[in-house]
């Protein structure tokens, strides 16, 4: 007795799909295997240009700094060796530096005082010549740059007063203040309000027409 077993094609072929799947998966697993092991050389090998790029950037900073202090150290060196052979007729280093952190600040009377103090009290007349033109100057400036009436009442004012010197307002101080202190205040308050009047007006003007309409 024969018996023939017909196979459909409908069942042959999940079988043909199951093979191709295989034989892809097969093919493709070694380039998948040699990409994962590029990816791992390449994440072992990434720490190399950040040490490359450390050791260049203080090598560039140890280039920049270590010339200027072998200079240095080689003038004062020079200059020790000097003071030692002319038997101390020119002071060493260590000497200059304990009276150059000495000299500045004494003080001896109200004509008599260290370079320090003049200085410290010239930055006082800056700081408050400086402070009262920017209180008067930034609001002025604002109004004049808002208001074009008021822009073209004190443009000829301003331009004529500016180009003045400082040296022909410091005598109208002492005449006006009798004292050499309020009359160097005035002078600094001055020659800066004029820069800061047309800085801020210029600033203001600038400023586009619907910022304004917004705020």
């Amino acid at each position: 007795m024969v018996s023939a077993v017909f196979h459909s094609p409908l069942d042959a072929a999940p079988v043909a799909a199951q093979n191709a799947m295989n034989n892809v998966a097969i093919s493709a697993s070694p380039a998948s295997a040699r990409s994962q092991k590029q990816s791992k050389t390449e994440a072992t090998a990434s720490p190399a240009p950040a040490s490359r790029d450390w050791a260049a950037l203080s090598r560039s900073f140890w280039m920049a700094v270590l010339p200027p202090l072998c200079g240095l150290g080689l003038l004062i060196g020079l200059w020790a060796v000097v003071s030692t052979t002319t038997g101390g007729s020119i002071p060493n280093p260590v000497e200059t530096w304990k009276q150059a952190l000495e000299i500045p600040f004494y003080r001896n009377g109200p004509n008599d005082q260290g370079v320090g103090w003049n200085v410290l009290m010239s930055l006082e007349r800056v700081a408050v010549g400086f402070g009262m033109a920017a209180l008067v100057g930034i609001p002025a400036g604002f109004v004049i740059g808002r208001f074009s009436f008021l822009s073209r009442m004190f443009n000829p004012l301003i331009s004529l007063l500016r180009p003045v010197s400082p040296l022909a307002w410091l005598p109208i101080g002492l005449l006006v203040f009798k004292g050499a202190n309020p009359a160097a205040i005035w002078t600094i308050f001055i020659c800066s309000i004029w820069p800061m009047i047309i800085n801020t007006a210029v600033g203001v003007q600038r400023v586009p027409q619907d910022y304004m309409n917004v705020a």
